[in-house]
Order: structure tokens, then C-alpha cells, then sequence
């Protein structure tokens, strides 16, 4: 160690100052005092001026800086919003939704050709519509997908989005249209008819998930008065817990059950349960929440059903005839003969049958796409209900496997967006919203494969449906949303740069 300073563990650099050229290195120690001396007279002669010439020059650094800040801004701004976007989007799932969209139109359009031609004289009657609807769905989806997810845990939209659910819930009960069919499912708002229960699938998700996200900010800011005994505030924790929002949405999907809309009963409280099942609710709130939702669920039922009259209870009844013909259908022994099937004919179990022949009729590569001949009437709603087995008559078991792959990759997709969600709020609406289109997968297929009794549930972005086309397609929005600004980003450690780790520190 030379004049009290350390030697720099790199050849050749010293520890302090700028780096010697190899001139400099040649210069005498003469030389280099006579450098100095001309050196220390220039900076006083130059001294003052020197001072001015530095201080000007500042100066206009500065103001250039500025300006190219300004510029950036200016001109800037937009490009890294959008680099930041396309930087936090969840590329695969936007490619899956838009091949399964339009793997579905190609198979309605196939499909629904004959219907559409003999309701309408236009057998792409269904398609365009279609179109139409998936185009408006696209639009809300990227909407929802670049708005924050934390924009949705606000007070205000979680108690928008209850009281939506109520009020179309009661309106359909009460305005609904489409007895013909079994149900009233359908409201009539101006010339657009809308299925009330695709928007309160969607809608009560959301609340739920608010819901759980504001008692947990409560919690943390202590607003949540606890009882004096043990007993209070067991009840306290359970009604908060698990009563009031599982609660909620049960009145609401028993409103929509009174319509009646059975399958849609079932899809709801499966999506329910599920987001239950990851909002953290503890087990003893189950334990004791499900215990009194069922007794007070049953007292109700007995003193309306002992004030109801005797007429209305039976219309309500009569109401539920074709659930109760469908199972029926359902546990029928195909071999028995008319008489011992409980008074079902032929033409009751028809269009079951004939489903399940077009797909057994598929073979291993089906008859070819439009060649169908179940859908010439042999099979009713063949664009909403039955649109799986037609599919796998002229796609065949390959076509089958091929659209339970793309399904698959979806699922596994929204799984992980689940899996890496950042809190209560986020999971609950990627659980949800997940749960709510491959319950509907699952159920739909479960039909046509006789595994379940038919239940009048569509395939999801491929059957025909407005309601259910746009709403689906803002539930994965939400999905896309969770996955942009709702989960936990790992960082991976960077190995150690072995050219820092021998770098000078520079004081």
C-alpha cells in the first residue's frame, strides 16, 4: 500500500480517479510536477470565466433534459402504456378463447343449417347472429381484461351487482317469457330479450367476491365488533362468515328455481360453493352456517307451503311436470315396452335416442362436416342443447377428442390463474368465473353422453346463445383481468455476475 491508499485488486485500474492512458503512464515524475504547476496557473487565469462557461452549460443540460422529458411524455406515453399491456398479457389464453370461439362458430354453422333455412329461409340465420353476439362479447371481455381487478372489489359495484341479481331474479319470475318451453327464462327489455339467469351467474359471482374482500378489510381495520360471550360471538362470526352471503345467494337461485329453472338452480349453487370453498371462510362458520341456513330454509318452506293455497301450490307443481317427465326419460329401461315405462311413448324419448344414436353413428372420423342427418329434424334445438352429439356424427371420435383438448387447455389455463391469485378477492373471481363455464362443459356433455338427465344447458362458446355467448365471454374477461393485475409475479434470482462481484466501489 503506496501513500495510505489501498491497491485496486484489478491490473492496471486504479481504485480512485479516471483510468491512466498508457502515455501517461510513460511520463516522469518531473514532467508531471511541471504539468501541475501549468495546470494550477491556467485554472487561475481562466478562474471566473471558467465558473460562467460551467454554469451556462448546466444550465442548458437542464433545459434540454427537460425538454426531451417533455417529448417523452408527450409522445411517449402511449407506447408504454401499450408495451406494458401487451408485456402483462396472458397470451395463451387469448389465443385458446379465440380458437375456441371460432371453432364453435364453424360447428354451429354446420349444424344449424337446416333449422335456420326452414324457420327462417336463411340457413346462416344463427351464424350471423352469432357473430354478432361473439363480436360484442369480444369487446366487453378486452374491456374487463384491462381494467384492474381491484376496480371490481369496490363497495358500490359488489352491492350493484346483489341488487341486479334480486331485481332480475323477480322481474323474470314475475314478467318472464317463455312458458312454451317449460320455464319463464326470458325478460323482454325493448326489442332485445335477454336470459336473466346468464347475467345473475356472472353478477353473483362478483358480489360474493366483494362481499368476502370487504369483511376481510373490516377485519383488518377492527370495525368488527366481537361479542361478549363465546356463544355471540360464534353466531356473530357465522351469520357474518358464511349466512349472509351464502345466504344471499340462495334466496336469489331459489327465486330463480321458482321459475322454473332448474339446471340453472344446480349451475348456481356448484359456482357458489366453489367460491366458498376458496374465500377462506373457517370451518366451524360452515359447520354451524350450513346447520342454520337448513333450519331456517325448512321452517320457511313448511309456513309457505301451510299458508299457500291449495290451487297455487299445485300450479306451482304442475310447473315442474317436465323435470319430472325428464327423469323419467332418464331411469326409462330401453327395452321395456310402452306400457311399463310410467306412460311414456316413443316420441317422449325421441329426441334422447336420436342423440345418442348420431353419436355412436360417428364412428372414427365421422361423416364429414354438414353432412349430418340427424339434424334434419331428428334432433330439436340441435344448435343449443344437442350441439355435441351432431358435432361428433360428422367430426367423429377424433373431432370429439380434439374439442375436449381445446377445452382442456383452457381449463388448465384458468387453473393457474387460480392457483396464483394474489388475495381473497382475486381467487374468489377466478374460481368463479372458471367453475361457472366447465360446470356448464360438463353438464352439457354429461347429457348427451346419458350420464345425467337432460337439464337444458348449452355448450359453452359453441352452442348458439346472445345472452350466454356475451356473458361468458365477460366472465373469462375477468379471468384475463385476475391474470393482468391479480396474481403473484416470481421473480427468479439472477445468478451472480462474477465481473461485479470484483468491481471497485467507487466513493
Amino acid at each position: 500500500m503506496e501513500d495510505g491508499k489501498p491497491k485496486s485488486i484489478i491490473p492496471d485500474v486504479p481504485l480512485y480517479g479516471p483510468i491512466p492512458s498508457d502515455e501517461e503512464k510513460n511520463i516522469s515524475s518531473p514532467e508531471k510536477a511541471g504539468n501541475s504547476k501549468k495546470k494550477s496557473s491556467f485554472r487561475k487565469n481562466k478562474g471566473k470565466k471558467g465558473i460562467a462557461s460551467i454554469g451556462k452549460a448546466a444550465q442548458e443540460e437542464a433545459a434540454s433534459r427537460a425538454a426531451n422529458t417533455i417529448k417523452n411524455v408527450r409522445e411517449g406515453i402511449s407506447t408504454a402504456k401499450i408495451e406494458n399491456a401487451v408485456r402483462t398479457t396472458n397470451i395463451p389464453m387469448i389465443i385458446m378463447i379465440f380458437v375456441i370461439v371460432v371453432f364453435g362458430l364453424i360447428i354451429l354453422y354446420s349444424v344449424s343449417g337446416p333449422d335456420a333455412y326452414g324457420l327462417y329461409q336463411n340457413s346462416s340465420y344463427f351464424l350471423t347472429r352469432q357473430v354478432a353476439f361473439t363480436i360484442a362479447g369480444f369487446i366487453a371481455m378486452f374491456i374487463i381484461s384491462f381494467i384492474p381487478i381491484d376496480f371490481f372489489r369496490q363497495t358500490w359495484i359488489t352491492f350493484t351487482a346483489m341488487a341486479l341479481s334480486v331485481a332480475l331474479a323477480f322481474l323474470t319470475l314475475a314478467m318472464g317469457v317463455g312458458r312454451e318451453h317449460g320455464a319463464s327464462r326470458w325478460i323482454n327489455i325493448g326489442p332485445i330479450q335477454l336470459q336473466s339467469s346468464e347475467i345473475i351467474k356472472v353478477a353473483l359471482i362478483v358480489a360474493f367476491a366483494g362481499y368476502r374482500s370487504l369483511l376481510a378489510r373490516l377485519k383488518e381495520e377492527g370495525k368488527i365488533r366481537k361479542a361478549k360471550t363465546k356463544f355471540g360471538q360464534a353466531m356473530i362470526t357465522t351469520g357474518v362468515e358464511f349466512v349472509i352471503p351464502v345466504g344471499l345467494c340462495i334466496f336469489v337461485d331459489g327465486i330463480i328455481l321458482l321459475q322454473p329453472h332448474l339446471s340453472c338452480f344446480i349451475i348456481i349453487g356448484i359456482v357458489i360453493f366453489m367460491c366458498a370453498l376458496v374465500s377462506e371462510i373457517p370451518f366451524k362458520s360452515w359447520v354451524t352456517g350450513i346447520g342454520t341456513i337448513l333450519l331456517l330454509g325448512g321452517v320457511l318452506a313448511v309456513i309457505v307451503f301451510a299458508v299457500m293455497p291449495a290451487q297455487k301450490r299445485d300450479s306451482y307443481l304442475k310447473n315442474y311436470s317436465h323435470v319430472f317427465k325428464r327423469i323419467a326419460i332418464f331411469t326409462a329401461d330401453e327395452d321395456a315396452d310402452e306400457e311399463e315405462e310410467g306412460g311414456l311413448t316413443k316420441d317422449d324419448t325421441r329426441q334422447i335416442d336420436n342423440a345418442h344414436n348420431a353419436l355412436g353413428s360417428g364412428g372414427m372420423w365421422g361423416v364429414g362436416l354438414g353432412n349430418s342427418r340427424s339434424k334434419y329434424n331428428y334432433v330439436s334445438e340441435a344448435q343449443n342443447d344437442y350441439i355435441f352429439s351432431i358435432y361428433i356424427e360428422e367430426t367423429g371420435f377424433v373431432g370429439g377428442v380434439l374439442l375436449l383438448a381445446i377445452y382442456l387447455a383452457i381449463f388448465f389455463l384458468c387453473l393457474q390463474v387460480c392457483f396464483r391469485a394474489k388475495d381473497v378477492f382475486s381467487r374468489t373471481i377466478a374460481t368463479g368465473c372458471t367453475a361457472l363455464i366447465f360446470v356448464e362443459v360438463i353438464m352439457n356433455i354429461s347429457v348427451e353422453l346419458q350420464v345425467i338427465p337432460a337439464t337444458g344447458v348449452t355448450l359453452p362458446f359453441v352452442s348458439y346463445g346472445g345472452t350466454a355467448q356475451v356473458t361468458l365471454l365477460m366472465a373469462y374477461g375477468l379471468i384475463l383481468a385476475v391474470s393482468r393485475s391479480g396474481i403473484l409475479h416470481i421473480q427468479k434470482k439472477r445468478p451472480a455476475d462474477p465481473a461485479r462481484a470484483i468491481k471497485p466501489r467507487v466513493k
